[in-house]
């Protein structure tokens, strides 16, 4: 049977509609009513949307938490970067670089999907590795290219300036870049989900040997998964780059590494919980950093405090994972949540009626 027989797409295409909804209408309130500030947090959400659903898509549907897609929002960042920012600043920043990239400067699309293939390849290269392997030790792996992409980037001083800033990269990320780039993100995660790849692979994600018994081809399935996460994640590091004007190796690390896991643990194994996860983790993390700065609670008056946000990060993970391991949203997509709400008021309406006629 094709990804794409039957009808099972319509629920995944209506799934994506009402939960683009629900962010358009938070996007056009905040675009309306809000501050320089909140549309700032705004951003950063919605790319942290995009990031956090690309990761969902191998993590949500393999069972296998991986700490290396910040490595493909790396490369699409730098790979977009480096063929749009101006030539008169790389002829100074990167001397050394080859001449058509140093001469470079093209628009933003073309420049982030150069970012994105860039990310698959590699993705593509490493993936069957990658994909044989299941938790602790895919975890580790994951772990493992993030800190390689890290190093190889602040040691390619002739293309990324090495640990120093690259800067001078054109702020192209729009409102609606980021929108478009979003509906693109979700629906096709979407389809992937539902599809019979990622049926197949959710059904056998705690028991691989089992599902390869009843025929399902696992590794081909996350190797599939592996490859589309990386393209979403190369996305999100391109609108990024795009939107600050100047990245480092720094910004692609450990502390992003850590908020993109936690936005996908806390949120669950759904497209919907990723989106969840990234709304509540982005609105604590800016509360967070701006409590870093110092703060009061009656009396008591603290000038900084270092490290809060990874503190909580960290206590939010442990709480989620020993209070509610399947996470806020858990399974469910935002359809499948309706129509549990829906179910869950018939009889309410039902002892409300019974009430009325007695």
């Amino acid at each position: 049977m094709s990804m794409l027989s039957g009808k099972w797409w319509k629920q995944s295409l209506v799934g994506s509609a009402l939960l683009l909804a629900i962010l358009l209408a938070i996007v056009a309130i905040v675009a309306l009513a809000g501050s320089t500030t909140d549309m700032r947090i705004l951003m950063v959400f919605l790319i942290n949307v995009i990031a956090a659903i690309s990761l969902q898509t191998y993590a949500g549907n393999s069972g296998n938490i991986s700490f290396g897609h910040v490595g493909f929002m790396a490369l699409g960042a730098y790979g977009s970067a480096l063929f749009t920012a101006d030539p008169a600043i790389k002829a100074i920043g990167i001397p050394d670089a080859p001449a058509f990239i140093r001469e470079a400067q093209i628009s933003f699309l073309p420049a982030m999907l150069i970012g994105t293939v860039i990310a698959v390849a590699v993705a593509a290269a490493i993936g069957r590795v990658f994909v044989r392997l299941s938790g602790a030790a895919a975890a580790v792996a994951t772990l493992g290219f993030m800190v390689i992409v890290y190093t190889l980037l602040s040691n390619a001083e002739q293309l990324t300036r090495g640990s120093k800033a690259f800067s001078g990269i054109p702020e192209y990320t729009t409102l609606g870049w980021c929108v478009a780039l979003l509906a693109l993100t979700i629906v096709v995660a979407r389809l992937l989900r539902d599809s019979n790849t990622g049926l197949g692979l959710r059904a056998c994600a705690d028991d691989p040997i089992a599902g390869q018994a009843a025929g399902v081809d696992i590794l081909n399935s996350r190797y599939v998964m592996w490859v589309a996460s990386a393209a979403g994640a190369a996305i999100a590091g391109a609108l990024y780059a795009h939107y600050i004007g100047a990245i480092l190796p720094k910004a692609f690390h450990f502390e992003l590494t850590f908020v993109l896991v936690t936005m996908v643990i806390v949120g669950g194994r759904s497209i919907t919980g990723a989106v969840a996860g990234a709304a509540l983790i982005t609105i604590l993390t800016e509360v967070l950093r701006r409590l870093e700065n110092g703060f009061s609670i009656g009396s008591i008056n603290l000038s900084e405090a270092p490290g809060l946000t990874t503190a909580v990060l960290a206590l939010m993970i442990v709480a989620t994972l020993t209070i509610r391991p399947q996470g806020l949203v858990s399974r469910w997509e935002i359809e499948e949540l309706l129509q549990r709400w829906q179910l869950r008021q018939k009889p309410q309406a039902s002892a409300r009626t019974e009430e009325n006629h007695a």
